[in-house]
């Protein structure tokens, strides 16, 4: 599994083109042939079409970064600018479950926590492919102090990454990858 990371801090790139940029540097450098059909499922999570529908890819951005995962295992990333959301408790109140909620209102620092939540909860929601509505539907139990989930019966993994002051990425993959390679990109 490999991450690229794009900091656009000192470009006059925007993030739909530094993103554009990236996933087709990735795919390009990913594929020797010709990059094939990018194809939505029924949730609208993008993928390639098959016979290369065993590579998967996930993408995000904030800020001044841009993020893509890409490898042999489904995926999700998520990466989010501290400091964005207006009023962090009342966004936890209203969307996580009452243990999470506490966990934000306990914490040394509710905003970093309100943050990692949520980049567990999005990197999550992306690799399942269902989106953030899955945690109305369905209560999922995620394990913030080993950073495991298990859905389905399938255990699940979460990776922290500090890349920049002021951020917050997780990837989310299934167990069985135990290595990330962080790649960063100057495009």
């Amino acid at each position: 599994m490999k991450l690229f990371v794009y900091d656009i801090s000192n470009s006059d790139t925007s993030l739909k083109i530094a993103r554009d940029r990236l996933a087709d540097h990735v795919f390009g450098s990913f594929f020797d042939d010709e990059v094939p059909p990018v194809v939505k499922n029924e949730h609208g999570k993008p993928g390639f079409a098959p016979p290369n529908d065993n590579i998967y890819f996930n993408i995000s951005h904030s800020g001044d970064l841009v993020v893509m995962a890409i490898g042999e295992h489904p995926v999700g990333v998520d990466v989010e600018r501290i400091g964005r959301a207006k009023d962090h408790l009342k966004l936890a109140r209203r969307f996580y479950y009452e243990h999470e909620n506490e966990r934000v209102l306990n914490a040394e620092n509710s905003e970093e926590e309100f943050y990692r939540i949520w980049t567990f909860r999005e990197a999550f929601s992306k690799l399942i492919g269902d989106g953030l509505a899955i945690f109305g539907k369905k209560v999922i139990e995620i394990d913030y102090e080993g950073n495991r989930v298990s859905y389905e019966g399938e255990p699940y993994v979460f990776y922290e990454y500090d890349i920049k002051r002021g951020y917050r990425l997780t990837v989310c993959v299934p167990e069985a990858v135990s290595k990330i390679e962080i790649m960063e990109m100057d495009l």
